[in-house]
């Protein structure tokens, strides 16, 4: 990864705009995407759509935690862990159709998206099984994470035996979320936790998405295309960032689509009413119906390249259950209650060990 000073350097030697000029269009690029993106990850962008390509192709084969958005002849070796549902759509006065599969391996676990024609793909390996990728690319989706798209490569099934956890392991460490505090999370978790919502940022919560595949799309001269389906007509999805905080820690949280919604208390048109006509110094928190109340949130704990700061990037929220919140605290209390006998039995076998002797 190039620093900031590095990729504002490669611009100037590669385009016509000045200094001043590259690093405004950064700074805008930041606003736009409001602020989910670090100041490294918005001067990539902004090179890219200046035609600077500052990401290089890798014929190496990579873990699943080592990918990113932008990369290009990714190669990697990795266990079906889900294949789901086609999904059928229509754009354009044309039926189209989607496939997405669950990749695993060790270091964790990435979406593949088949579209039309690929789906046949889908048919052609088996859940639990492994597959060879070859060539392929990786976007970022909604909510930031790289996804892996097949495109002009290909992906071959594995026919012999290779060292990949089996997709029960996967799902167990990568697809369920683990109750934690905030005060022991660490990068790379799928986490639990009842937390409350202390901080709302005052940021735009607005951005348009593709209405085929999700993606974030550009305006340009009045038109909105998605890099994978061309021109569109966009759908506004909502974004919330804020912070929460459960007694032992705060963290930062970014919350999409429903996740945001429930927070906000509204959805995205009842979202856009409140905000019609409101002025640049409207706070934002004042019609965020979840602030200052505690809710579960679940999502994924990754560390903000730009700030080094862990963040969690929350794809479920719901209210606090008080019904199973005892009866999780009953059997905390009781496991460790029973860690507490076992080490008095032991203690008695030792002594009257002693005696004997």
């Amino acid at each position: 990864m190039f620093s900031v000073e590095e990729i504002v350097k490669k611009i100037r030697e590669h385009s016509e705009a000045s200094e001043e000029e590259i690093r405004k269009l950064i700074a805008e690029k930041q606003e736009e995407l409001s602020g989910l993106v670090s100041e490294e990850g918005a001067a990539y962008i902004v090179a890219r759509e200046l035609g600077v390509n500052l990401l290089k192709e890798t014929k190496r084969q990579l873990k699943i935690k080592n990918l990113v958005p932008g990369l290009r002849s990714v190669e990697l070796v990795a266990r079906v862990v889900r294949i789901q549902e086609p999904r059928e759509f229509e754009r354009n006065g044309k039926q189209g159709k989607v496939v997405n599969i669950v990749l695993g391996d060790e270091t964790g676990t990435v979406r593949l998206s088949l579209w039309n024609d690929e789906c046949e793909i889908a048919e052609r390996i088996n859940e639990g099984g492994s597959v060879r990728i070859f060539r392929a690319y990786t976007k970022e989706d909604s909510m930031g994470n790289p996804e892996l798209r097949i495109g002009r490569g290909s992906i071959e099934k594995i026919d012999q035996v290779v060292n990949l956890p089996p997709p029960e392991s996967i799902e167990e460490r990568f697809g369920k979320p683990v109750r934690r505090e905030i005060a022991e999370f660490g990068e790379g978790q799928f986490n639990e936790t009842r937390a409350a919502l202390v901080q709302a940022f005052n940021r735009n919560p607005f951005y348009e998405v593709c209405p085929v595949c999700g993606s974030r799309v550009k305006e340009n001269e009045g038109k909105w295309r998605c890099e994978e389906h061309g021109e569109v007509t966009p759908e506004k999805n909502l974004v919330l960032s804020g912070v929460i905080d459960d007694g032992t820690g705060n963290i930062r949280a970014v919350m999409f689509r429903s996740a945001a919604e429930k927070v906000f208390g509204k959805d995205v048109n009842e979202i856009e009413d409140a905000l019609r006509g409101k002025g640049e110094d409207f706070q934002l928190s004042s019609i965020v119906e979840g602030l200052g109340r505690e809710f579960i949130f679940r999502g994924r704990v990754k560390r903000n390249s730009y700030s080094g700061n862990l963040e969690f990037v929350v794809n479920e929220v719901e209210d606090v259950d008080a019904k199973r919140e005892a009866e999780n605290l009953i059997q905390k209390i009781e496991s460790m209650d029973g860690e507490g006998k076992g080490e008095h039995r032991n203690i008695g076998t030792a002594e009257s060990s002693s005696r004997q002797v």
